[in-house]
């Protein structure tokens, strides 16, 4: 007869956040040699801070879905949306590197940083390709349209980038009242924002004119 019994272990973390918490309680318990037939749960903020995570990723796939399908009618190709939205994922790479340069967590405010990031970028990328197929129309080659839509549409995509930029910065410094749980948003969004300043004007071109763009 084998008997089940449940002990809770409650406890607070103070001058840590929980990401770090949390791992050097796992990195504690892992040195205990627990046996295999006891199982560990991590609940309370921990196990809250996941289900929010699993939520906002599936907010996040939804969000690239309905972009993908609204950049298709609009442009009425595949490779105008792929362009967009590969310019606006490889984006979120500099919001990770903003992270782990500021030493900053990634948790839910930042989760949601790259959500707004995939969004400003996919907009950069509607200026750029709708401004080529301006050219194109007006009877301009496809690499000379490209090259031109790059030009017309630099300064309007480096002035929004830049005030997005500028907008963020009190946050990220987290000045004044509450700003400390945008923090993570904020750097978030920086680190996406000027990455996606070089990357909306070379891949999303690059990519659409490779895919199809040339015909």
């Amino acid at each position: 007869m084998e008997l089940q019994r449940d002990v809770a272990v409650t406890g607070r973390f103070e001058g840590i956040s929980l990401g770090k918490g949390i791992e050097q309680v796992k990195h504690t318990v892992n040195q205990l040699g627990v046996p295999s037939d006891i199982r560990i749960q991590y609940g309370g903020t921990y196990e809250e801070q996941q289900k929010s995570f699993h939520d906002l990723l599936t907010v996040l796939m939804v969000a690239i879905v309905l972009v993908f399908i609204v950049l298709l009618f609009e442009f009425g190709s595949f490779s105008a949306p792929v362009s967009i939205l590969l310019s606006a994922l490889l984006s979120t790479a500099g919001v990770f590197v903003a992270l782990l340069v500021t030493g900053t967590t990634f948790n839910i405010s930042s989760f949601m940083g790259v959500i707004m990031v995939v969004g400003i970028v996919a907009k950069n990328g509607i200026l750029l390709l709708d401004a080529d197929q301006k050219f194109r129309a007006e009877g301009s080659t496809p690499r000379q349209a490209m090259i031109m839509a790059g030009e017309r549409r630099l300064r309007p995509i480096m002035m929004t980038a830049l005030a997005t930029v500028a907008g963020m910065i009190p946050l990220a410094l987290a000045l004044g009242a509450g700003s400390q749980m945008l923090q993570p948003l904020a750097i978030a969004v920086i680190g996406g924002i000027l990455a996606s300043m070089v990357l909306s004007l070379v891949v999303t071109p690059a990519v659409h004119y490779y895919m199809g763009g040339r015909h």
